[in-house]
């Protein structure tokens, strides 16, 4: 592996994300200048979480870390074995939509516990999860083409297709009047159609298209499902416990879902520009490298992956913590979205931005559990994390009364100790490769 194809794709996966990123800040900003940090807004951040959580389930996270590397496994049989994977992917999809669809008031209840003491919140947040709901068929889909791309270290069009959701609730939004409910759960369907059109075409360019294929090879799809479990638990551990401290912030004063969801946004931006990039970059060259046992170039590879993710979330720590309040109030300080939305947005910021080393360098360590199969080390981590968090999200909130800056902290204290224990497996696991 050449380390500079390394880092010119990990450079190239960044500025298309960065790109992303500014069109998501510029719906954002549209978003809290029209609804402001209200009942709307609440209802979209809240409700649109769920698919957004189960898409790291099914959809890119969970697919990318367990499907490429199994890919490259494949080898001859590999057409073969993404047609067993997509029609397993397809029909457990459309069976998880109908039910959602059949029974939406119970996932409410589920996720936003706390909508329930106000009806007319309530019947509208479960409208609007029975509209968008069918997004998370699309854009699953999508990470199933989007892995495909990566195996073959085709990136780009992957880091580039957020552009078109961002775009389409941007589009939407400015050419309506008022922005509802029904106008975004609209704008997000058209998006997914857009990613899954977009990402099918490239595909078939790489000379593969799906189809059903219901003769399923244990032996073949073995590999895969023996990452996948982990995978989920690896893509949705931060996604995870974002959803809880959704759930528990439906339960504090209105805005505290917003103040959340902005605050983890932009978290998000170094997390996708810096973090996923290099880890997503990192696996097929890992998966490679550990299969052909070149120990020297994989331990150089992992070096240089684990020290530039923790000095770049370091850099970014700092300038969230010494100047959140300036950010918020630059980006979001519009319309509706007063100086106390500032404030408020702000304090959550800071709490979350001292998790941002563990979580950069936690994503990299990711991609090296999944390409040299120590999977059920992840699942272990999810379950921890999950723990801890669900835990703190309590003690902070009903015993120390810490509101929603005590749900971003109990987040910073999960993903610290995930890291430390990372940091132990991995040890342990260079000694195993020298």
């Amino acid at each position: 592996m050449k380390i500079s194809n390394f880092w010119k794709s990990s450079a190239s996966f960044s500025l298309l994300t960065l790109v992303s990123r500014v069109f998501g800040y510029v719906r954002d900003l549209i978003f809290t200048n029209y609804l402001g940090a209200g009942s709307i807004h609440d209802i979209f951040v809240v409700i649109f979480k769920i698919p957004n959580v189960f898409r790291s389930f099914f959809g890119e996270g969970a697919l990318s870390q367990s499907l490429t590397p199994s890919i490259i496994e494949a080898r001859a049989k590999t057409n073969k074995f993404l047609n067993q994977v997509f029609t397993i992917l397809f029909i457990s999809l459309v069976l998880f939509v109908f039910v959602v669809e059949i029974f939406p008031q119970f996932f409410v209840n589920i996720f936003a516990p706390g909508f329930s003491a106000n009806d007319q919140k309530f019947d509208e947040a479960v409208g609007f999860l029975r509209l968008v709901f069918p997004y998370i068929l699309l854009i699953s889909i999508v990470a199933f083409f989007g892995a495909i791309q990566n195996s073959k270290k085709h990136f780009n069009v992957v880091a580039a297709t957020p552009i078109l959701f961002n775009l389409s609730l941007i589009v939407f939004a400015v050419l309506n009047n008022q922005l509802t409910l029904q106008v975004i759960g609209i704008s997000i369907l058209c998006a997914g159609i857009i990613q899954l059109m977009l990402n099918a075409f490239v595909t078939m360019r790489l000379s593969y298209f799906p189809k059903f294929d219901f003769n399923f090879d244990k032996k073949l799809l073995s590999s895969f499902f023996s990452r996948l479990l982990p995978a989920v638990f690896a893509a949705g551990i931060y996604q995870l416990n974002v959803l809880v401290d959704t759930i528990f912030a439906s339960f504090l004063s209105t805005g505290s879902p917003t103040w959340l969801y902005l605050s983890d946004r932009l978290i998000q931006f170094p997390m996708g520009l810096f973090g996923v990039a290099i880890a997503l970059v990192a696996l097929p060259d890992m998966t490679e490298l550990y299969i052909k046992k070149d120990s020297k170039n994989f331990n150089k590879t992992f070096l240089r992956g684990s020290l530039s993710t923790l000095l770049l979330g370091l850099a970014t720590m700092i300038f969230y913590l010494f100047f959140s309040a300036e950010i918020i109030s630059l980006l979001f300080k519009r319309g509706e979205f007063q100086e106390f939305d500032v404030a408020m947005t702000s304090a959550s910021l800071v709490a979350y931005a001292y998790a941002l080393p563990f979580l950069l360098n936690s994503k990299f360590f990711n991609s090296i559990f999944f390409a040299t199969s120590k999977t059920k080390f992840v699942l272990l981590l999810g379950i921890v994390s999950l723990f801890i968090n669900l835990l703190l999200n309590y003690l902070f909130i009903f015993i120390f009364g810490m509101g929603h800056v005590g749900l971003a902290l109990a987040t910073t204290c999960a993903a610290l100790i995930v890291w430390l224990l990372s940091i132990i497996f991995l040890i342990y696991l260079r000694k195993s490769l020298a």
